[in-house]
């Protein structure tokens, strides 16, 4: 059995394949595999994320397939298919599109059956959302003599004009004098952070319910909680 996470890019798969590795040996324990997919970009998960669910969904009735990609940028998919304005018409389009490649591949059956397999959802607004959430791990790699602030709480609610990561993009620039590597960066952080810490800052307050909503449905589905 197994949970296939559909992202946009490579530093996507990257970073949440380091940040869910405790995880991801808990469910390997458990009889579960999980693979983040890249699909290169926005555009192209668009386009695709249709029959790629379609094929994993169908081809083993147990597998699960998330859909997490990013939310911003969207305004230049106004004028096709694809437009969206916020988290709930991104994730209402991606079960649409799913919904359609499981009706053209195994008829309304199926769909009905196979679509509650797929769980819809977005990284609000990008990956560096998550690094936002973990301001003393952004800290400690930015050399940093305080915790870098200055951005919306929840981050997950940050605005699009200025998204996660051209805040991120900015720290790097003034404390490090050096281009944000997102691939290599966002690794090196994620990858000493605990799931509870992007979940809930210092006071228990809650700080990604997007992201949270979508690991409580794996949980729901496969029976093994994060740490």
């Amino acid at each position: 059995m197994k949970v296939w996470v559909y992202v946009e890019g490579k530093s996507d798969k990257i970073a949440l394949t380091a940040l869910f590795d405790n995880w991801m040996q808990d469910l390997r324990r458990r009889g579960w595999g999980i693979e983040f997919v890249s699909l290169k970009n926005k555009s192209e998960y668009l386009k695709k994320i249709g029959p790629r669910a379609a094929e994993k969904l169908l081809y083993d009735t147990n597998d699960l397939v998330v859909g997490l990609p990013d939310l911003y940028p969207n305004l230049n998919f106004g004028n096709t298919e694809f437009r969206h304005s916020n988290l709930r018409e991104l994730k209402n389009l991606q079960v649409k599109l799913v919904e359609r490649a499981l009706q053209n591949k195994g008829g309304p059956r199926e769909s009905d059956r196979m679509l509650s397999h797929f769980h819809a959802s977005a990284l609000k607004h990008d990956l560096e959302m998550l690094l936002l959430a973990v301001p003393s791990h952004l800290q400690s790699l930015l050399k940093m003599q305080s915790r870098p602030h200055g951005w919306r709480f929840p981050p997950e609610d940050q605005n699009q004009n200025n998204p996660p990561k051209r805040i991120v993009e900015e720290l790097f620039r003034v404390n490090l004098k050096r281009s944000y590597l997102e691939t290599n960066d966002s690794h090196a952080i994620l990858r000493n952070v605990e799931m509870s810490e992007v979940l809930f800052d210092r006071q228990g307050n809650e700080q990604c319910p997007a992201f949270r909503a979508m690991l409580d449905w794996i949980v729901e589905k496969t029976g093994v909680h994060y740490r």
